[in-house]
């Protein structure tokens, strides 16, 4: 009788600890789904497969992405310039300068006039910048997700790969079978690849979901793109007179600083000046070298909008340092720090 009354007790032991399990398990995925629910009222941005902490709410308005200046500079142009009196905005970002006005259809890129989507414009007392039409500015890629309310950028710089799901099956949290669903994808689908383990791929879903597949439930896995790698000036090249073209302020046409470099429209001036001058001379490498600097503000603005000129044409471009320069200002603008 005690043989027959342990073992029903193990048996309802058992159960018991089953049914806890279940129900857990129910609990839990109720929970994240009241979760996703509540975290879709606000958009969030996945910027290169990573969630972004945002100063300011992304606005959509028809389709367009809206991200504020001061989110901007967070995440692509931390020089970015906003002068309040010409109500013009300024960015730059590898080979490109961009220059936007308040309310105007249109954009200035690397002095080319572009018609936009969208336009710059004053959002609750903030300046807010349309993406989707600044993507050939900042080299992203830019998709909304309406159903999850996602902004998806990816940097078309970096790689990228994708493949196609051959069955209906589940995305999950985790490389475990007991992981939580988070999404069920449908055959034919396509999702992002951005890690191969062998055994199992860690994707994105066109709804801005991130989680795990098995290899086995996916084909066609392709590589659209390539990491594109940046060649580095070398110090010989630097040396080099012949491949070197100095920028002082003689060459460039102007006195100082604070009169002849004061403005945007001044700044395009002389950098266009300076530009037609390097083409013919036929060096590749050029290096701002001022004797005087009576103005450090404009003087980095000047170094900030023809750095990408230049690059667009395969150049490099430096900066001879001495005061009032600051390295740690400059050296994420330029190709190199001459000393």
């Amino acid at each position: 009788m005690r043989r027959k009354k342990s073992k029903k007790f193990l048996v309802r032991r058992i159960i018991a600890i089953f049914v806890l399990l279940i129900l857990l398990l129910i609990g839990r995925n109720l929970i994240y789904h009241f979760w996703d629910k509540n975290q879709q009222k606000q958009t969030r941005l996945l910027y290169n497969n990573e969630w972004v902490q945002l100063t300011n709410d992304v606005k959509i308005e028809n389709a367009m992405v809206y991200l504020s200046e001061e989110d901007v500079k967070k995440i692509f142009d931390d020089t970015i310039y906003y002068n309040v009196g010409d109500k013009e905005l300024i960015t730059t970002c590898n080979k490109h300068v961009a220059v936007l006005h308040l309310n105007q259809p249109q954009m200035m890129v690397n002095d080319s006039n572009l018609a936009m989507q969208g336009t710059l414009k004053e959002i609750e007392g903030k300046i807010y910048l349309p993406m989707n039409d600044l993507g050939i500015v900042y080299d992203v890629e830019i998709e909304y997700a309406e159903s999850t309310n996602r902004v998806m950028m990816d940097s078309t710089l970096k790689a990228k790969s994708r493949a196609m799901v051959l069955k209906n099956t589940k995305i999950k949290t985790g490389k475990s079978p007991f992981a939580r669903t988070i999404q069920k994808v449908q055959m034919g689908d396509f999702v992002d690849v951005f890690e191969n383990s062998g055994r199992d791929l860690k994707i994105r879903t066109k709804e801005g979901n991130i989680g795990y597949i098995s290899t086995k439930k996916v084909s066609n896995l392709e590589n659209l793109r390539e990491d594109w790698i940046e060649e580095k000036v070398s110090e010989s090249d630097v040396a080099n007179e012949a491949n070197l073209y100095s920028i002082g302020q003689e060459n460039a046409g102007i006195a100082n600083c604070s009169t002849g470099l004061a403005t945007y429209s001044q700044r395009n001036e002389v950098i266009n000046k300076i530009y037609a001058d390097v083409m013919q001379s036929g060096k590749y490498i050029v290096c701002v070298e001022f004797e005087e600097i009576d103005d450090i503000n404009c003087f980095y603005r000047f170094v900030i909008e023809l750095t990408p000129k230049f690059r667009e044409a395969g150049m490099k471009v430096g900066v001879k340092l001495k005061a009032p320069i600051e390295e740690n200002k400059i050296k994420n603008v330029v190709d190199f720090i001459k000393k």
